[in-house]
Order: structure tokens, then sequence, then C-alpha cells
């Protein structure tokens, strides 16, 4: 006679689903807010329901096995049509719990959005929110797939099925570490800078692509520098940094900590300004945000409104 499969409910689908985006059993956790064999517990259950394994695990990396990949597919489609039921409950039942998912940047992501989205929470506690943080061009990507119903991103990749709005304005500034021979030095030489060790964002990101733009206007590119290094998060390039690992180009709100605890101090290069970089509300001209999106992106709107003039204070 043939076994019965084991239920599996929502918490496993979505703990498959986190472990599948950050393919760490220990970041998945700290995602999710459970412990690592509770984890490990979930995605065992799910194999052993179905019979099939579902990751390949190889030291601290996972990744999908070919059934993995089919069962992903129909888990995203199953979890989305949950939160789509949840938003429609919402919109007729105040008690009834809402989500929805946002996509952002690193920049936005790490450095504006957790405040923000502290602040609607505190308005609206029923509802959940999902931040998805990546580089601008998978966030992107994401906006157009559905993924996320809107993202904030901090640079443009054209589209016409996309719509981009401006939210705020940043600034990028090359940096170095306190007690470097660069470091408050007015008036250094580009050519100079090209001599140092340099780490830098990998290829897609916001911040990325505005130095590029900056340095073509130059006749320079970061080929041109002695790259050392490439990090996939800006909390990361800047403990290389502090490390004297090299030199980088930062966002001033990500660095603004740093620079002003002096473990950060930037570099004034001759004939170069900061270098401007907007952040952008992404939406998808042909589809229509659920009640809690709309709910969050007037939000938005409003804290814009009161902070023309750049990020949150930090306390």
């Amino acid at each position: 006679m043939e076994r019965e499969p084991l239920p599996i409910d929502f918490r496993h689908l979505e703990t498959f689903c986190r472990l599948a985006e950050r393919r760490s059993f220990s970041k998945a956790a700290d995602d999710l807010f459970l412990t690592q064999p509770t984890v490990s517990g979930h995605i065992l259950f799910v194999e052993q329901a179905l019979g099939l394994r579902l990751f390949d695990r190889a030291g601290r990396d996972v990744r999908l096995t070919k059934a993995g990949e089919i069962f992903l597919r129909y888990a995203t489609r199953i979890l989305g049509t949950r939160k789509e039921l949840l938003n429609a409950l919402s919109e007729f039942s105040e008690g009834i719990r809402g989500e929805f998912s946002l996509g952002a940047s690193t920049i936005p992501g790490e450095y504006l959005l957790p405040r923000l989205i502290g602040g609607f929470r505190r308005e609206h506690p029923h509802h959940i929110i999902s931040l998805k943080i990546a580089d601008t061009k998978e966030i992107v990507r994401d906006v157009m797939d559905g993924t996320v119903e809107f993202a904030m991103t901090g640079a443009r990749l054209s589209h016409p099925s996309l719509s981009y709005e401006k939210y705020g304005e940043d600034e990028i500034i090359p940096v170095a570490p306190s007690g470097h021979a660069l470091a408050g030095k007015k008036g250094v030489n580009l050519e100079r800078l090209l001599q140092e060790p340099w780490i830098v964002r990998e290829e897609g990101s916001g911040t990325q692509m505005a130095v590029e733009l900056s340095l073509k206007k130059k006749g320079k590119s970061l080929k041109d520098f002695h790259v050392v290094m490439e990090m996939g998060s800006t909390s990361a390039v800047k403990e290389g940094v502090k490390a004297g690992l090299g030199l980088t180009f930062l966002s001033r709100w990500a660095a603004e900590e740093e620079l002003r605890h002096g473990a950060l101090v930037p570099i004034h290069v001759q004939g170069m300004d900061p270098i401007p970089r907007s952040i952008y509300l992404v939406t998808h001209r042909g589809r229509t945000l659920s009640p809690i999106g709309s709910q969050f992106l007037r939000f938005l709107r409003i804290q814009a409104e009161r902070k023309k003039d750049g990020p949150p204070e930090t306390k």
C-alpha cells in the first residue's frame, strides 16, 4: 500500500523558499528568526514527505537539485496565492493580517527602509512586510516577474513596463580608513588614486553603476583601478576598508556613522565632486498593487515629503 504523504504546511514552504534564496542554513535561520536546527528540520520534513532530495549540501553552501527547482516554482506560486488571499481578506476585516513583498537594492534596503518599515508597522501592526535585498539588477528583475510588488533602488534600468519615481538623493564618495596617507587630504590627483588598492561592489550594484558613469566622464573606468577585492555587500566593503585592505567608493548614507566617528575619512579628489545618486521607487505599469502595497507606497510618499533633505536622522 502506498504511503500517504506527510502534510506540508506554509511554514515549511516559507523555510524552503528562503533557503533556496539564501543558500545558507544560518542566513535563512536569521531571516526567519528561527534556529538553524529548526530550519534543517523543516527541510528534512519536506524531503521525507516528498521522498526526494531538494538540496545538495556542499560544506556551508546549499544548492537546489533539479527536483528542488521544480518544487520551488510551485512553492513560490502557493505562497503568492496565500498572500493574495490574506490581502483580499484584510480589505474587509481590519483584524486579519496582510502581507506583501518589497524589494530593495543594498543602500535603501539596509540604511533607509528598516526605519520606514518600523514606522509603518507602528501604524499598521497587523501587516507584515517581506523585504528582499539584492543588487539593483536582481531587484528590477523581481519587479518584472512579480516576485516583489514594488521596489526601492539606487539606479534606473530602463524598461517600458517599469515606472520610476524619484524618492530621495544620496551621494557616493571615495573613502579611506582612519590614518591612511590620503585620508582627509585636499586635492588628491585622480592618477594618484589609481596606485592604491581598491575594494568594489559586485557588478550590478547601483553604487558601482553610478561610479562607472561618473568615471566615464573623466575618461576612466573602474578597470583602470587596482581592484584587489570585490564584495557583495556594503557592510563587507566597509569592514574591508577599516581593516586596511583598500579604499572604496561608498554611499554617504551607508558611511554616515563611520564618518561621524572617524573610522572612515573622505578623500577629496581634485576636479571630482561627490557622485550624485538618486533613489527611486520602482513599480510595474501593468500590475495593480495589493491594498497593503498601496498603503505602504502612500506612507513612503508622505515620509518623502517630510524628509526632503535626505534619509531619516540616525539617533
